[in-house]
């Protein structure tokens, strides 16, 4: 996740609503998969093979489900978007086809629709990190965050390799708290009373 974030962050400003939407909508559909950057690109992969790549261009963002599942779906679905072999490209000014992409994701994986999201294990938070909390006053607001997003704050300020950067993180979490409708510099909504469907960031 660090270094997926990260390559959203380096991207051109008229890159990044596309491509945070984009990772959201993958990780929703891989939820039990592996990330990393590969190729230069934000990945998707399971051990011993990559599944879907995607990536910034000057003017729309690629995503690279390689060359199977675009061949293997139907040719009039992707006709409205520029593709090659292995990419099919998004322009930054229209929504992404969330449909088409789940499609192109599920052919992917051999045709099977993606498995349900399991819960990520809670990890413990270290007294450094919960001090700032406290001082900060958004113990309860971190608190009261699902447990996933709990879980990808400290394991993103855990993997940081220089203190700066660690620095720059906690604040950002903290600040996100604060703010009380970001995460991960994504809009979100806490689940309302009685809402049973899970929170989506653009």
């Amino acid at each position: 996740m660090t270094e997926i974030t990260d390559y959203i962050d380096g991207a051109a400003p008229a890159a990044q609503p596309q491509l945070r939407a984009m990772y959201q909508l993958l990780r929703k559909l891989l939820p039990n998969v592996q990330e990393k950057i590969s190729y230069a690109k934000p990945t998707f992969y399971e051990p011993g093979r990559d599944l879907v790549y995607f990536g910034a261009n000057a003017h729309d963002i690629a995503l690279y489900p390689t060359s199977g599942p675009l061949a293997a779906i139907a040719p009039a679905k992707i006709a409205p978007y520029l593709h090659s072999k292995g990419a099919i490209r998004f322009p930054f000014d229209q929504p992404l086809p969330e449909d088409l992409i789940a499609e192109l994701v599920a052919l992917r994986l051999g045709g099977a629709a993606p498995a349900a999201p399991k819960r990520r294990p809670a990890v413990p938070v270290p007294a450094a990190i919960a001090q700032a909390l406290q001082a900060a006053g958004v113990a309860a607001a971190y608190a009261a965050r699902p447990q996933y997003q709990r879980t990808d704050y400290l394991n993103w300020i855990a993997q940081a390799k220089r203190p700066a950067t660690k620095a720059k993180r906690q604040a950002q979490m903290l600040a996100e708290l604060k703010a009380g409708d970001l995460y991960m510099k994504m809009a979100w909504h806490p689940r309302k009373k009685g809402d049973q469907t899970t929170p989506k960031s653009p």
